[in-house]
């Protein structure tokens, strides 16, 4: 104090105490430095003196060292208030608390410093603050845990600086052997990554500090790295730190492909670039070493989960990551092209997006806060976890606890000592996630200031001009907005986030935005309602035409932002509509309510108004023009139809509908551009007369490309120069394959700089197909450079590099085509893998080129190439077009590859191409690729031809055409030939290969031989089994052998049965359809829902005959009929031997498939079958006991003693297998399943009194939660559903289930219960994976009929995705496991988020006050069915009533543009192949009550299935409708209505079920005739129309599935078929006859 004084006498009267609690920041700091500065000798001169007391002792950390005594005595004095001098005992408490309160702004002072953004400070100045802060992690340790996002932003922005790194990672070290676990857990990863990122740069005195931290780590804490080695990165990359890597994977081996890759994709959504970086270094092998994971699980039946959760991964990286760092965006490109372009209609990767509404503009304070909580959690928190800038954190840092201040947070609402408050804050606090709380729980009480003032600027309106980023124009825009706010709460939060506004992330004023706009937007100011208004239209109505790539790339991203303002507006208005009205109803008996509002609705009407009046201040031909320039296509289709409605609405009223007309035009061209085949059908039907470039729209997008050709090459005759038409003629003939007359017409084209421009991507794409190099040398000369143009100009540039063999070039192009990609993708482009197909295509061709070129330098197969390849191509699904386009590419590179590709290799690409071409209908491309194939020598060329001329129709020349090559032995094995005169691949397969060649001729022969009926059946049976003795081990071929005879059995069958032959009658025939069928199953797993039950079917009935006597109709002779058994005895014999021997060979997954079927006839008479049945469910269930068990046990809980008495039996048997997976366990198993099926039935059987809706499950249902911890799976449809192998011959080997099998852990105690009246009950079991499940158990319902009929559905679904056309529509039916306990109980598995079509229109017709008068429409109908003359009252008068509304729904749940348009294709399509599949099943009674939608996705959902096989006809009032197609179901498709998706895919689904008729009938035969379940039920009386036997119900099926309607013997095509279901369906006629509770007015 002395010196103090000394300098100025002005100290004498100062309090020294004040001094230092007032600077005790900066104190800390300098003291830091100073300690940070001196050498170790003169550490020990740090002093500091106080009232004139020198302190002085030798310099040390540990406790009574001078660092830590001058500290201690710091906080003392700042914690010091008046009263005696705490004991010396809480010094080294108060010296942690010091560091708790004021680490934070010690963090911020030393990293301003470091960080130095504005240059002030040296360098040595920046490393003096460094080792200050080291000294302040070694003396505060654990302490600094709520300051480590800052630390360890401000050490990595040091790490970039080659000056300071090595001082920044010695900090670093410091940090991370100071912290205790916990914090350890959170920085184990970013550690690892900065290690291995920074150890070629890094000092040897920092290696080695590195090195003694792993040390540390794996000695003192191994089972930490044990339990976080997902988290941890791999050291493979640094050998000095192999030692640690071996350790880490001998953990890692407990891991499989699957967890890995699952791993490997949350560390891709890290926040922190580094951790992202080396996450994506890491993935990149991994994905090469396993694409065949990958491959194999996306075409699978159940694709994992895995994999769209990666790419979804990648694509957010990319774009998140895009502006920052560019090497990461790369990353994301390669690991994405990896990948492969996924089948959209396969996977769903939508992102998930939360989002908030703000109805009442900041002026609710409840609603402020919870929209400030979802800010702060959704944008603040990650934004600041991103940043490796401390300043930027800092901004962020201050804006946090000023939020947290307004919301009234502080440190009370983490307090653990209240954790049982109940107040709304602590409320708001929990909910938010762990890591968000860890976050902000510093800033609850930091003091964070900004003593800078805010600098405004004045922005002149409007601002948006392309000479500045689109970044420079949102940050002004929101600021100009943000200046303006208006409301007490709103310019509190306005003036925080203007401080945050202009760092670096984007992501704060794009969510801003909206609903700053909409602040301004209700003002009472009306000149800044049309200022934003104006903003907004100037950014869409600006010209993108002569727009640099750049411009346009500024322009699209600024158009997205005022899309997105423009969603949000018409969020609010919705709501704030819905809102209004529930305030102000039309009716009177609501007078009071609306009095209470007073003035408060007249400022809400006001507000509408002006949103109204800024919405329609932007025309809805801007809005989906742009939309349409921005590739948003589903938003200007959105905009466009509703602008129709409105239109269609206004026009009923003064014009004729033709009026419209236009407006539909202009839908047709929206159309043209969305990946949707069926739309433009549609459109066409509502325009009278279509004009001829309507008529090429719908020609082009039909795929008719000859009569387009031919209009094109007619318009260029009169107009040669004009480009547009040149352009279109180029993209005709290179969609139709003829790349040679392609290039002739370049050549001939009027060459102006502008049309070659257009045309140079056509024309290298030709050349490169084509393999004319020379010509692709004039065209690259042509270009400006690999980015300039189209992404076919690239690889034109790629391949010529590659075929002049300048490897470095190749390798730079195709690099510099990936990133190119990358930064092209936006978070509008990647919103679904639709939206994104594109490019994740051209990344697959990017990765293949690469693949095929052999220019890594690492040695690859080439037989692993063409594996992989052949993989890769199947990803693709049903885009035909752009496999085509991906064959081409293969080929050029296999040309020029430095790999050896045989003649071979590029034969079957060509003749893959030949085979999607003909499955296209591209005759003359697939004749093209056959010759190419020819040329090669590829002797299965010949099968292909001739299969092209049995398509065309010329069915004899085809057949003489493979007669021909078979007797010249064309198909005889060849070396294949290397394309550039290396050594022959000799292939230990290559035999085989042709071997299955001769067999695939011979059974192709004796298909066209078979279906031709003009060969005698034993000579078709001789080329069949010359087919499968060619190659034995063929699925394919046995197959289609058992299918013949099963065709001679089903003949023989229908003769009389003196006709019948004595194969028939004895069984041999049934025998020999087993047995190939059988031998098929061996081989693959492909038919086995048309092989297995029919095998079951064919072998039980057979067994059925033998336990009884021959009927006398057979034979009158009774040693005949003794014979004829015999011989029937002796055939089932050789069954038995077969099923045996088979049993053997085929896994238990083969039979679990078929399993509720075999348990059915577990009561079979015959006592050798029922042994063999017994054998059959023994192995199943010891094989699969957690998913088989579930089956057996609803048997061993029969009513029927003797079903219940072999349940038993096999369960015995099962117990005392000794090839059962552990038998041990088994047995516990059995026993805990057995105490688990109890509980469930009493769950089920207690009766429910009353009206409550809830219930205990514990108290009120008995249940014991004590006894029922059961490993037996959920029984939900991904549980208990098998998968099937995809490769044939890996039957064997093939695991059916996953090893980490969702179990049950245990049931929550609240029970729902439903208000039907069998008081079904909703419970909820914890699955092992942690998520909650849904059962709902059903009482007094003999569930197996549900569950059959689930197996139906299932089996047509495999149906609809096996074909090209129904799976790109992604037609399917909705369903749902069901699990029989008994014959009168069973279980449901409930499915989330459903709403019933009536609930969904009562809610809408209430929000428009219409209310339906029951009574009064019941006596319209009457009237009405009483005289048909009155059909005007139902037409006029009851649907005039209801209009239709349905469409509402789809715009509520789905404001998101993509998302609506992809949720009404849904709900259409699957709306259609229900309707079809529930005609063909006679399914009635679809009321609006079993007509359910999902809310997540719009789709179709149907339950009670009760009414089957015409039933609906025995009603009081008949139905007469083959399915509902109300008004209101029609309005939802769209403006076109049962046009183009509904009616096509209908049409398509009829085409599948006729196909499979065979299968189906099959699967519905063993439905019928089982003897546990009964379909049919009991009739009161005989109705026309409606079969009462099994085989009645056969025959009717069978007639509908052809086409046959009641009466007629000719069957309609599928058109005429659906055209006429269709007219039933909306017949008034009909649907006035329909009972009053169906609705038809709905």
């Amino acid at each position: 104090m002395d010196h103090l004084c000394a300098i100025s006498s002005e100290f004498k009267r100062a309090d020294l105490t004040a001094m230092a609690k007032n600077g005790s920041v900066l104190i800390s700091c300098e003291l830091l430095r100073v300690a940070g500065e001196s050498e170790e000798s003169q550490k020990s001169r740090v002093s500091l003196s106080q009232q004139g007391q020198e302190l002085s002792s030798p310099y040390a950390y540990s406790e009574g060292g001078q660092l830590h005594q001058v500290m201690q005595l710091l906080a003392t004095i700042t914690n010091r208030k008046s009263g005696p001098t705490k004991p010396a005992s809480r010094a080294s408490n108060l010296l942690a608390g010091f560091f708790e309160i004021n680490v934070l702004g010690i963090v911020s002072q030393l990293s301003d410093v470091v960080n130095d953004p504005r240059g002030r400070f040296s360098t040595f100045e920046r490393k003096r603050n460094l080792r200050g802060m080291n000294e302040m992690i070694r003396l505060a340790r654990h302490n600094i845990s709520v300051a480590l996002p800052q630390i360890g932003a401000c050490f990595q922005s040091a790490l970039e600086t080659s000056e300071l790194r090595d001082v920044a990672f010695t900090s670093w070290v410091t940090m991370i052997t100071n912290l205790d676990k916990e914090d350890l857990q959170s920085m184990i990863e970013q550690t690892f990554s900065v290690i291995i990122q920074n150890w070629e740069v890094l000092a040897s005195d920092s290696k080695e500090a590195a090195f003694g931290m792993l040390q540390k780590l794996f000695n003192g804490q191994e089972s930490f790295i044990q339990i976080n080695i997902d988290n941890i990165p791999s050291l493979e990359t640094v050998p000095r730190l192999s030692k640690f890597e071996s350790h880490l994977e001998i953990f890692r081996t407990q891991n499989d492909v699957r967890r890995q890759f699952s791993s490997l994709t949350r560390r891709c959504t890290h926040e922190n670039l580094s951790v992202v970086q080396q996450a994506l270094t890491e993935l990149l092998p991994y994905l090469r070493s396993n694409q065949s994971f990958i491959h194999l699980s996306a075409v699978s039946e159940q694709p994992d989960p895995v994999v769209p959760a990666l790419v979804r991964a990648l694509l957010d990286t990319c774009v998140r990551f895009a502006g920052k760092s560019p090497e990461v965006a790369s990353l994301c490109a390669q690991c994405l092209g990896l990948i492969g372009c996924l089948d959209p209609n396969r996977f769903e990767a939508v992102r998930e997006e939360r989002d908030t509404l703000l109805v009442n503009n900041f002026g609710n304070a409840d609603e402020t806060i919870d929209w400030v909580v979802f800010f702060i959690q959704e944008v603040l928190v990650k934004a600041f976890m991103s940043a490796t800038n401390p300043t930027s954190q800092g901004f962020l840092a201050f804006a946090m606890q000023e939020l947290l201040r307004f919301c009234e947070f502080d440190s009370t609402v983490s307090s653990r000592a209240l954790r049982s408050q109940t107040g709304t804050n602590h409320r708001r606090w929990s909910a938010l996630p762990d890591v968000t709380r860890n976050v902000l729980t510093p800033f609850l009480n930091s003091r964070y200031s900004v003593t800078a003032n805010l600098v405004k600027t004045e922005y002149s309106h409007p601002i948006f001009s392309l000479k500045q980023s689109h970044s420079t124009w949102l940050r002004a825009l929101v600021l100009s907005l943000l200046d303006k706010g208006q409301g007490e709460n709103a310019k509190m939060i306005f003036q925080v986030c203007s401080r945050v506004i202009r760092i670096q992330d984007t992501s704060i004023p794009s969510f801003l935005l909206p609903f700053v706009a909409l602040n301004i937007i209700v003002d009472d100011d009306d000149e800044h309602t049309d200022l934003v208004g104006s903003e907004l239209l100037e950014v869409l109505r600006f010209p993108m035409e002569g727009c640099s790539n750049v411009e346009r790339e500024n322009l699209r991203l600024s158009s997205e932002t005022v899309f997105r303002v423009l969603d949000y507006l018409s969020r609010w208005l919705k709501e704030k509509r819905r809102q209004y009205s529930s305030l102000h109803p039309t009716t009177s008996k609501h007078a009071a309510k609306v009095a209470a509002a007073g003035q408060n609705g007249s400022v809400e009407s006001d507000q509408i108004k002006k949103v109204e009046k800024v919405i329609s201040m932007i025309p809805a031909e801007v809005i989906s023009q742009r939309a349409v320039d921005c590739k948003a296509f589903s938003r200007a289709l959105f905009h466009w139809e509703q602008y129709i409605r409105q239109r269609r609405e206004s026009k009923l009223q003064t014009e004729d509908q033709q009026a419209i007309e236009p407006l539909f035009e202009h839908l047709q061209e929206i159309y043209t551009q969305i990946d949707e085949p069926d739309g433009i059908e549609g459109i066409s039907v509502h325009l009278h007369v279509l004009n001829i470039d309507q008529q090429i729209i719908e020609h082009r997008k039909a795929g008719r490309w000859t009569a387009v050709q031919s209009w094109y090459e007619l318009q260029l005759a009169e107009k040669p120069n004009d480009v547009e038409t040149q352009v279109n003629l180029l993209s005709c003939l290179k969609e139709s394959g003829q790349h040679d007359a392609l290039l002739t017409r370049i050549e001939g084209m009027h060459q102006s700089p502008f049309a070659m421009s257009k045309a140079l991507p056509f024309a290298m794409e030709a050349a490169w197909v084509t393999g004319k190099w020379s010509m692709l040398q004039q065209y690259v000369d042509m270009s400006s450079g690999v980015l300039d143009h189209a992404f076919e100009v690239g690889v034109g540039h790629a391949l010529l590099a590659l075929h002049q063999q300048q490897q470095d070039k190749f390798g730079k192009i195709i690099t510099e085509l990936g990133a190119h990609v990358a930064t092209g993708l936006s978070r509008s482009t990647t919103a679904s893998l639709q939206a994104c197909h594109d490019d994740l295509l051209k990344l697959q061709v990017i990765t293949e080129i690469g693949m095929i070129s052999g220019a890594s330098g690492q040695h690859v197969e080439r037989r692993d190439v063409i594996d992989d390849l052949d993989r890769r191509l199947d990803l693709l699904g049903s885009f035909l077009s752009d496999k085509q386009y991906l064959l081409g590419v293969r080929r050029a590179a296999m040309e020029l590859s430095g790999l050896t590709f045989t003649k071979q290799d590029l034969a079957s690409a060509w003749l893959t191409s030949a085979r999607l071409a003909r499955k296209g209908n591209f005759t003359h491309l697939s004749f093209n690729a056959v010759m190419h194939a020819s040329n090669l020598g590829a002797g299965s060329a010949t099968i292909e031809h001739s299969r092209l001329l049995w398509k065309e129709g010329y069915h004899r020349k085809a057949t003489q055409s493979l007669e021909g090559a078979i007797s010249a032995n064309v198909f005889r094995s060849q070396a294949p030939q290397p394309l550039k005169g290396s050594a022959p691949d000799n292939t230990a397969g290559s035999d085989q290969e042709q071997n299955l060649l001769f067999a695939q001729a011979h059974l192709l022969l004796a298909k066209w031989l078979d279906s031709a009926g003009q060969t005698p059946s034993y000579s078709v049976i001789q080329k069949y089994q010359k087919a499968t003795a060619a190659y034995k081990k063929w699925e394919k071929g046995n197959y289609y052998l058992g299918r013949h005879y099963s065709k001679l059995f089903e003949s023989e069958k229908l003769l009389p049965a003196n006709k019948q032959s004595s194969p028939f009658l004895s069984g041999e025939t049934a025998r020999l359809v087993i047995h190939n069928y059988l031998k098929s199953l061996t081989f693959g797993a492909k038919y086995i829902f048309q092989t297995l039950p029919r095998i079951l079917t064919l072998w039980l009935d057979l067994g059925f005959e033998v336990s009884n006597a021959v009927e006398a109709k057979h034979s009158a002779n009774g040693a005949q009929r003794k014979k004829l058994l015999e011989s029937r005895k002796a055939q089932l014999t050789r069954v038995h031997v077969h099923l045996k021997g088979y049993m053997d060979k085929l896994p238990a997954f083969v039979f679990y498939t078929a399993l509720s079927q075999i348990v059915a006839r577990i009561c079979h008479p015959n006592n050798e079958v029922f042994a063999i049945l017994k054998q059959i469910i023994v192995k199943v269930v010891s094989t699969h006991p957690q998913q088989a068990l579930w089956t057996l046990l609803a048997v061993v809980k029969s009513s029927s003693k003797d079903r219940a008495s072999r349940g038993m039996q096999c369960l015995s048997n099962i117990k005392g297998d000794r090839g059962a997976l552990s038998g041990g366990d088994v047995k516990k198993l059995i026993s805990q399943g057995q105490r688990l099926s109890d509980q469930l039935l009493g769950v089920c059987e207690i009766e429910v009194r009353g009206k409550v809706t809830s219930v205990s499950l514990e108290r009120d249902l008995a249940f014991n939660h004590k006894t029922v911890s059961c490993p037996l799976v959920v029984p939900v449809e991904k549980s208990l559903s098998a998968s099937l192998p995809l490769v044939a011959n890996t039957v064997r080997s093939h695991k059916a289930f996953p090893k980490d099998a969702i179990t049950i852990s245990n049931f929550l105690d609240d029970v729902l219960v439903l208000s039907s009246l069998q008081r079904p009950r909703k419970i909820s079991v914890r699955g092992s994976d942690g998520n909650v499940y849904g059962l709902l158990c059903k009482p007094k319902d003999d569930l197996r009929k549900d569950q059959r009929l689930m197996e139906f559905n299932a089996m047509i679904n495999r149906s609809l995705k096996r074909d090209a056309e129904t799976s790109k529509r992604r037609l399917y039916i909705k369903t749902y496991a069901v699990t029989p306990l008994n014959e009168e109980c069973g279980l449901i598995e409930w499915v989330d988020n459903l709403k019933t079509l009536r609930e969904i229109l009562l809610k809408l017709y209430k929000a428009k006050a219409i209310q339906p008068n029951y009574t009064e429409i019941r006596g319209i109908l009457d009237d009405v069915c009483a005289d048909s003359t009155k059909m005007n009252l139902f037409t006029e008068r009851i649907l005039r009533s209801f209009p239709p509304v349905f469409h509402e729904w789809f715009v509520e749940m789905f404001p998101e543009p993509g998302a609506w348009f992809n949720a009404r294709l849904k709900y259409t399509r699957s709306c259609a192949v229900m309707s079809m599949v529930g005609m063909v099943l006679g399914l009635g009674d679809r009321h609006g009550e079993n007509i359910l939608f999902e809310e997540g996705n719009g789709g179709t959902f149907h339950v009670d299935f009760n009414c089957l096989f015409d039933k609906g006809l025995m009603f009081e009032k008949p139905e007469k409708v083959p399915f509902r197609l109300t008004q209101n179901m029609v309005d939802a498709f769209g403006v076109y209505g049962y046009e183009g998706p509904f009616r096509k895919s209908c049409e398509l689904t009829s085409m599948i079920l006729r196909q499979n008729e065979d299968t189906l009938l099959t699967i519905l035969e063993t439905f019928l005739y089982d003897p546990t379940t009964d379909f049919l039920g009991k009739k009161k009386r005989a109705t026309a129309n409606v079969p009462e036997t099994p085989q009645e119900v056969l025959d009717s099926v069978r007639s509908k599935v052809r086409g046959l309607l009641p009466g007629e013997s000719v069957p309609l095509s599928v058109e005429g078929h659906v055209e006429e279901l269709i007219q039933q369906a909306t017949s008034a006629e009909n649907l006035s006859a329909m009972y009053i509770g169906w609705c038809a007015f709905f």
